[in-house]
This record gives structure tokens, sequence and C-alpha cells, in this order.
């Protein structure tokens, strides 16, 4: 019953595991200075007990403590929480049975900061411009969801023809004015349910992985750090003292990129079966693409002059140290193209807003009166010299010296006559203003009646019956 009981609590400290990342490495790190320095295991755990804020770890402390307690050995107890991986608890294990715990711990810390060296690597290549990306889309569906419908509404009101990208943008903007409550929720849900079975689900996340294989510079950002990880973690693990197969085992555990995963249990399999490592490479399709084949003629030597974890641990510190400068080259190649799409983004808002607008003003300038623009050079009139014989007052009263019983009448000119001008006609529009129709033509010197004045202009009776404008410049009025 007791054993039950305890098989039941060690279920439920490895479901409490999770998400203990940041506390397991400081575990660690502080077990593996604190026995170095020879203190007993037991007055360790109650020492990085009371550092621990996180009461699951806390917990799981105590179970470790109990475990040893009982007499159980170091690497037993860890087992039981499930807070290390396999080959971490070999290496324990193997440390602890050899007398070399000290070492085999200091081997588990440096292990553990290396991953997350690793990880941060993929991480900031990643993050970067999935952040400005994200920010790009939440302030363009904020601009159209707040913004756009009002314009819509100003638009709309003006009565013009809008281009082709204002009628999408304007038809983005009044949908999500009247079901971004909805839309925007719905898509922010559905996106992250995609990103989380692309990249982080067990069985799917290869999608992923081949979308960031097809990357140029993530596909050589990702080959250098799991080729680092390859020198290190391998080239440690042997060094330590582990078996070739559970190193590579180990290996496989470690990495979350499918492709590696699949060769390393390949070579793991292979070399178990007694084949060195040159017919494994070989043997699998896919080496070349994954190893480049000098790091596995290095391999190859390594195993053959018995120097393998010294030739693992050189080629991890080769690509670590370009891993970093990989990462540095992505951030700045990746940061103009980032702005350009930021650019075209802000540019197309930008027209579809400002296109309108010249529209608008073209409109007003084609409605405007032209009766007061200057008249063209073809209609100019070369002015007479002044004479009492071709001017005349607008308007002139006669004064006659009636006879009796006859009353004073003022008599007032209806007729015009044309004057000079520099091609020897006046055009006679169908309405007043240069830009008219030119209904006939007639000449200096003719006289016609007027019924009717515009501002500069005077309606004439034509001799067919029908009737035009003539410009107040090139006529006067006659008595």
């Amino acid at each position: 019953m007791g054993s039950k009981n305890k098989s039941l609590q060690t279920t439920n400290y490895k479901l409490q595991t999770i998400f203990l990342g940041k506390e397991r490495d400081y575990f660690i790190e502080n077990l593996s200075m604190l026995v170095a320095a020879g203190m007993p295991i037991l007055g360790v755990l109650d020492s990085i007990a009371k550092e621990l804020r996180s009461r699951r770890m806390k917990k799981i402390l105590a179970l470790i403590r109990e475990y040893i307690e009982s007499g159980s050995p170091i690497w037993k107890a860890l087992q039981t929480t499930n807070l290390f991986a396999d080959h971490t608890i070999s290496l324990i294990r193997l440390g602890e049975e050899s007398g070399k715990l000290t070492e085999n711990l200091k081997v588990v810390a440096n292990e553990q900061e290396k991953n997350r060296v690793f990880h941060s690597k993929l991480r900031s290549a990643i993050m970067y411009p999935v952040f400005v990306l994200s920010l790009t889309v939440i302030i363009g569906v904020g601009i159209a969801w707040f913004i756009l419908p009002k314009l819509a509404l100003v638009f709309a009101q003006l009565k013009i023809t809008l281009p082709l990208i204002t009628k999408i943008l304007i038809g983005s903007g009044t949908f999500l004015g009247e079901y971004g409550q909805y839309v925007v929720p719905a898509a922010v849900i559905a996106i992250s349910v995609i990103f989380f079975f692309i990249f982080s689900f067990p069985k799917t996340k290869f999608i992923g992985q081949f979308i960031l294989f097809s990357l140029p510079g993530v596909k050589q950002l990702i080959k250098e750090v799991e080729l680092a990880r390859l020198g290190y973690l391998l080239g440690t693990l042997l060094d330590a003292g582990l078996p070739v197969t559970q190193a590579l085992n180990s290996l496989a555990s470690a990495t979350e990129i499918a492709p590696y995963k699949k060769l390393y249990k390949h070579l793991r399999d292979s070399v178990e079966d007694g084949n060195p490592f040159r017919k494994s490479f070989i043997s699998f399709k896919r080496t070349n693409h994954l190893i480049p084949e000098p790091i596995q003629q290095l391999i190859v030597a390594g195993e053959q002059s018995g120097t393998l974890s010294a030739t693992l641990l050189k080629i991890g510190e080769t690509y670590e140290a370009k891993a970093d400068t990989t990462t540095k080259n992505l951030t700045v190649i990746l940061e103009p193209i980032l702005l350009v799409i930021v650019w075209l983004g802000v540019v197309a808002v930008a027209l579809a807003v400002i296109l309108p607008i010249y529209s608008l003003i073209g409109g007003f300038n084609a409605n405007q009166p032209a009766a007061a623009q200057p008249p063209p050079a073809e209609e100019q009139v070369i002015s007479p010299p002044p004479s009492v014989e071709t001017t005349a007052p607008d308007t002139e009263t006669v004064e006659v010296i009636p006879p009796p019983d006859t009353e004073i009448i003022e008599k007032k000119p209806t007729t015009l006559r044309v004057l000079p001008t520099s091609v020897g006609y006046l055009n006679v529009r169908e309405k007043p203003s240069l830009t008219s129709k030119i209904v006939t033509r007639v000449k200096p010197g003719e006289t016609f009646e007027y019924t009717e004045k515009n501002e500069s202009w005077y309606k004439i009776i034509l001799p067919d019956g029908n009737s035009g404008w003539v410009f107040e410049k090139y006529v006067e009025e006659n008595e």
C-alpha cells in the first residue's frame, strides 16, 4: 500500500514539473557547486530549497530528500521526479557509480546552459520579424477598424468615383466596423491555433520545421545550431564515459528538429549493429544535407584515431561561433526587408486616401465658371486709336428739344457692332464661357441686336434667327 501511494505521489510530481525550466537550471547549477564544495547532499537540498520561490519546486525537492533518506541513490531520486532527461540521469548515475559525481554534475550544468544558448539563438532569429510583422498587422487592423469607417462616410457624401484600392480599403473598414468585434477575436484565436499546430504540436510541428528549412538565412542558422549541439553534447557525453549508443540516443532526445532526430536515431541503430560512423553516414540518404561532408570526415577520423570526443568538442566550438555570426547577420538582413513590407502597407493606405482627394479637387476646378478667364490669343483685339468714331460711351442720352406738349424720351442702344480682331473674325459661343461650343463666327463691322447681358458676355440675335454669346471686349454698343 505504501509503495502504491508513493508511486501515485511520484506521478503527481511528474505532472508538476511542467514549466519549471528556470528553477530546474537553478537547481542543477547550485547542486553541482555545493557538491563540489564538499557539502552533504541533504544539506545541499535544504540550502537550495530555502532560496527557491516556487512551491512546486520545493515539493519536488522534498520528494528527492525523502527518497535519499530512505536509501535511494541520487540518480534514482532525480529519475522519479522526471525533472531531467534520460541522458542527464545517465550522466549523474555514471558519475555517482564511478566516484565522479562532481565532474558529471558540472557537465550537466554546462549542458543545460548550452541548451539555453542554442534555443535563444533560434528564438532571437524568429522573434524579431514576428514581432515587427505582428505590430504592423495590429496597427493596420486598428486603422481599418476605427478610422476607415468614418472615412467611408465622408467619401460616400462626396459622391465621387473611388479608385479600386480605395474601394478595397473602405470595404475592409466597413466590414470591420460592423463585424470587427467578432472577426478580430476569431482571427486571433484561429492564427494562434494554426501556429500551435504548425510549430508546437508534436505530431504536426514538422510542417513548421519544413517552412523554416525553406528560408535561406534561417535554414543556415538551424544547421549551425544543430551541428554545435551535435559536437558539444555528443563530445561531452563521450568524454564523461557514456557509451556511444546511449550518447546518440540522448542526442536524439535533446534535439527538436525532426530531420536531425531521424539521423541521430539512424546513427544509434547503425552503431549498435556494429557499423562505424563512415558506413552509418553513407547508409542515410540525407546525411550530406544535414551534416557537411568535411564534418563527416572529421568525425570518422576522430573515431579511427581514438580522439572522437575531443574532435566533437572542437566542432561544437566552431559552429557555436558561426551561429553567433549568422544570428547577427540575419538580423541585419531582415531589417530592410521588414522596412519595405511596412512601407508598402503605409503607401497602400496613403494612396487609398489621397487619390479620391485629388479627384475631388479636379472636380471642383472643372465646375468653376470660366467667364473671367483671359481670352485666348486667337481672339485678342488690336485696339484701334481712340477717336470719336470708334469709341462711344456705354449709354448716351441725346437731348432733343421737343415740340410743345411732347414728353422727353430716353433712348437706349439695343445693337452691337463687332470690333476688329487679330484673326479677322469673332467666335460666337453657345454659352457665356470661353470653353463653350462655337456655333458660328462673325466679321468685324457687322451689327447685331442683343437681348441679354451676363457679366462680360452679350447674347446676340444671328441672321438665321438663332442666338449666341460674344465677349464684351470685341464689341461695342451702337445707338
